[in-house]
């Protein structure tokens, strides 16, 4: 099996450098990102469609979906890492959410820390556990495309790489040391000899 893992195309939000709500929709920019990458979708034989309920997402999905003239699904697990209530729709420079930021990045380590309603490593990563296992069910002879967020992917792709051993501090350090372009894909391959295993990252040869 191939898994092709897609970020969705720019939005409106992160065009300004805002903290990204589940309802900002795709930027101009974002809809031409994705219609090229739905071209290059073309190559491999796609089989199932997964997307995340957001709507950036949601959108891209629906752009790849009409050009690949498949239908896509809704999978909850793929939604993108929830950030606190307190940051959502500020901008990155707001001094409060510099303040917020950094005291997270100061107790990621502790694993089930939070500083309000955000997600914990702990939790995205019995999330990212589930589409691995989820993904083994009757895909296995398919290749398929999730079109998903930057925080999740980063997280599936540290479970591939790392396994049981994986903690809060690798995690954050895997994830901001790699960078994920909008539209950007990830390739991974599975079979029963091997296992997981990532072939491409952050493929963006089509733009």
């Amino acid at each position: 099996m191939i898994v092709y893992f897609v970020r969705h195309g720019e939005s409106q939000a992160s065009a300004q450098d805002i903290f990204q709500k589940d309802d900002d929709p795709l930027s101009e920019k974002g809809k031409k990102q994705v219609k090229i990458l739905a071209e290059r979708l073309k190559q491999p034989s796609i089989g199932n469609i997964y997307s995340s309920p957001l709507l950036r997402a949601k959108e891209s999905a629906e752009i790849v979906s009409k050009r690949l003239g498949k239908p896509f699904e809704i999978w909850e697990e793929l939604v993108e890492t929830r950030n606190p209530s307190e940051i959502m729709g500020k901008p990155m420079v707001d001094a409060e959410v510099r303040i917020i930021r950094k005291l997270i990045k100061e107790n990621y380590h502790k694993g089930s820390w939070i500083y309000s309603d955000e997600e914990t490593f702990e939790e995205l990563k019995v999330r990212g556990e589930r589409v691995l296992e989820n993904l083994l069910k009757g895909n296995q002879e398919e290749n398929v495309l999730c079109i998903s967020h930057a925080g999740i992917i980063k997280m599936i792709l540290a479970l591939i790489i790392f396994g049981d051993s994986l903690t809060a501090q690798m995690y954050w350090d895997f994830k901001y040391h790699l960078t994920l372009d909008y539209a950007g894909v990830v390739v991974c391959r599975y079979s029963e000899s091997r296992g997981w295993w990532l072939t491409s990252w952050n493929n963006t040869g089509h733009f």
